[in-house]
């Protein structure tokens, strides 16, 4: 109850815009009130950080804040953590190409699918034709030469309606289907045997019911294949603390789940100890800006994680400081935004009509030639290209310019979309005709240029320019920024052709950064405050997968955004009192050691009052409320180091940035 009565004063808290804010301030105050030293150096940690660790102040203040933003934004000259990359190497399919990830991570593992002998290989051609098309003599006749192995292989695979009028044959039809899945099954359980079989009754106990140290000790005491086997017949979040044996286990039972789990286990590993930490955060707002949702069914064997990896590594990653227009280009060309908005399958309507007359009437249809769905003109890219990622809703297009969008972007498709699948352009599934695009005309006969064209337009419209720097404002200064700053960069933006490093500059340099309107007015989104509370207590992870489960059920699965407007850009998406008590559990738990493959030190915390453990925990004093709230939630209580942590990092302070 009392737990329930401090998330309910955090949330009302949180919900109070503007309200006492910590440092005296209020949430939505003066831009043009500058903050203090020491506020600014943690403004600058709290936006271009997932939040500080311990040793970030003091090197900030060395280094000086000017000096430190601008090595932020070069990444390059920032040596990586080694710690990061060693953590990383074992995540091997964030370093694979689709094709790679395609062939050896199917859905189902190869040695797990039972196919039948085909007839083919079983019958001859006059065996088949008697089998399958004969009289019932004929049948009767054909499978009465067989022995009585093949006799029970051919009844098993022939449809029961092919034996209409022969009784007994589809009796002896059905007991060969049960007898080869009994057979199927026997096979499945030898490859995979369930852990009554691997384990006795002691042993089972300890598998899924005993500690960690209890489980490690269980699975290091079997020689490497039965270790291989329990781990294959645990359930995943047992192995929360053993991520290779949670890897080898998953691969062998449901190999694409290697490749989600290799997506969200990296981005938190490089959000808790990257060096380019700056390029972390842009990396995650960009993808979040051209979201596409991991879980859309697509044509290699599976769905859009068998792409992602490349997605952020080779679209998102390579130009989060470079021009916005080669941002655009490098994810309008690439499969996974082809496959997410459909663009793949938009096809001029002339093209159909080719394979309904000449050469093609008699021969393959599209669909076979192809290994895709004719449907036409597809808009839902060219909307969500002008509505999400560039003008803006309010931007100034119309409909018209939708569907002229779509038909430029015709052609722009996938070569071998279920084993290879690269980009590409496909002449003859172009819309050729002249098309008209915010008054641009793109004269008829372009091609592939229609589309560069289209993206060369939208990069540098006006609108695209304020509506980017608004974005990049609402992220790292307020969620309603103001607009003399949106301007500013907006006119950044312009005069250098869309320049994010420049546009950034103009606004991590700009007075209303480092004003009191911008001073811990962001509320921290689930990703932001797991990974702030783990880095804030100097965490150390050895496992993230537990970490990841927490943010998802905190509403923000990673990768896992069904629409295409990605995650909330402002605070009023995750304010609501039981998102408010999800993080105070997830902060009970993370104080108290019971977050899988987490470790915190808080031993340098120990014979510190609640005021001064706050003041580490948050890198600043904590208000009035929070000490009031601290003093409530330990009545009565021992006061442990770990506890404090634990309702610090519950608290509207530190849930905010």
């Amino acid at each position: 109850m009392k737990r329930l009565a401090l998330a309910l004063t955090a949330a009302a808290l949180l919900f109070a815009l503007p309200g006492v804010v910590p440092g005296g301030t209020k949430a939505g105050g003066r831009f043009d009130s500058k903050l203090t030293k020491d506020q600014r150096i943690l403004q600058v940690l709290n936006r271009l950080t997932f939040g500080p660790r311990p040793g970030d102040i003091e090197e900030v203040r060395r280094m000086g804040v000017e000096k430190w933003v601008d090595l932020q934004l070069h990444p390059e000259r920032i040596p990586e953590n080694p710690v990061l990359e060693t953590k990383l190497k074992p995540l091997e399919t964030l370093r694979m190409d689709p094709a790679a990830i395609i062939a050896q991570y199917p859905q189902v593992n190869p040695a797990l699918v039972f196919r039948p002998t085909p007839l083919n290989e079983l019958l001859s051609q006059d065996q088949i034709r008697r089998v399958m098309n004969g009289t019932a003599e004929e049948r009767q006749a054909a499978l009465g030469t067989l022995d009585s192995d093949k006799r029970r292989q051919v009844l098993a695979v022939i449809a029961p309606q092919q034996l209409a009028g022969t009784p007994e044959l589809q009796k002896e039809a059905e007991a060969a289907r049960q007898q080869q899945q009994t057979e199927r099954q026997k096979q499945i359980r030898k490859i995979m045997p369930p852990l009554n079989d691997l384990l006795t009754q002691d042993q089972m106990d300890l598998a899924l019911r005993g500690d960690p140290e209890q489980l490690g000790g269980l699975l290091d005491s079997f020689d490497s294949t039965k270790r291989e086997q329990v781990a294959g017949a645990l359930p995943p979040q047992r192995l929360a603390g053993f991520p290779e044996l949670r890897r080898m286990g998953l691969r062998a039972r449901q190999p694409q789940q290697v490749v989600s789990g290799d997506l969200k286990e990296g981005k938190v590993l490089r959000a808790l100890y990257s060096n380019r930490e700056l390029e972390e955060v842009l990396v995650d707002f960009w993808f979040n800006h051209f979201n596409v949702f991991e879980g859309k069914n697509a044509p290699p064997n599976g769905s859009l994680r068998m792409l992602l990896a490349s997605y952020e590594r080779d679209a998102i990653r390579p130009h989060v400081l470079g021009k916005f227009k080669d941002l655009l280009l490098a994810t309008a060309r690439h499969p996974a935004m082809l496959y997410y908005l459909d663009n793949w399958q938009s096809i001029t309507p002339n093209a159909l009509d080719a394979f309904q007359v000449g050469p093609f009437a008699t021969g393959p249809n599209f669909s076979q030639m192809f290994g895709r769905q004719a449907k036409g003109i597809n808009e839902n890219y060219g909307r969500e290209l002008m509505e999400l990622h560039t003008l803006g809703v309010n931007g100034g297009y119309t409909q018209q310019d939708v569907i002229a969008v779509a038909r430029c972007f015709t052609g722009w498709t996938i070569r071998q979309p279920a084993t290879k699948p690269e980009f590409v352009f496909a002449g003859f599934m172009h819309d050729t005709g002249e098309k008209t695009v915010l008054g641009h005309k793109i004269p008829a006969g372009g091609g592939e240029q229609d589309g560069l064209q289209v993206i060369d337009i939208l990069a540098r419209h006006p609108s695209t320019a304020k509506f980017i720097s608004k974005e990049l404002a609402q992220r790292f200064v307020a969620d309603d920024p103001p607009q003399s700053l949106v301007n500013r960069m907006a006119q950044t933006f312009t005069k250098t052709d869309g320049d994010l490093r420049a546009v950034l500059q103009t606004m991590f340099s700009s007075p209303e950064f480092f004003s009191e309107g911008a001073w811990q007015t962001k509320v921290k989104s689930p990703f932001e405050m797991v990974v702030s509370a783990v880095r804030a207590t100097g965490g150390e992870v050895t496992d993230t997968l537990t970490l990841a489960q927490r943010i998802g059920d905190l509403g923000e699965p990673l990768y896992n955004k069904l629409e295409p407007t990605g995650y909330a850009n402002t605070g009023e998406g995750w304010l609501n009192t039981a998102n408010l008590l999800g993080r105070m559990n997830f902060a009970t738990a993370l104080g108290s050691g019971q977050i899988a493959g987490v470790k915190l030190n808080s031993s340098q915390l120990e014979g510190k009052d609640a005021a001064a453990i706050a003041r580490e925990v948050l890198g600043r004093p904590a208000s009035e409320q929070t000490l009031d709230a601290l003093a409530k939630g330990l009545q009565g209580k021992e006061q442990t180091a770990k506890a404090v942590e634990s309702l610090v990092m519950s608290s509207p302070d530190f849930q905010r940035r």
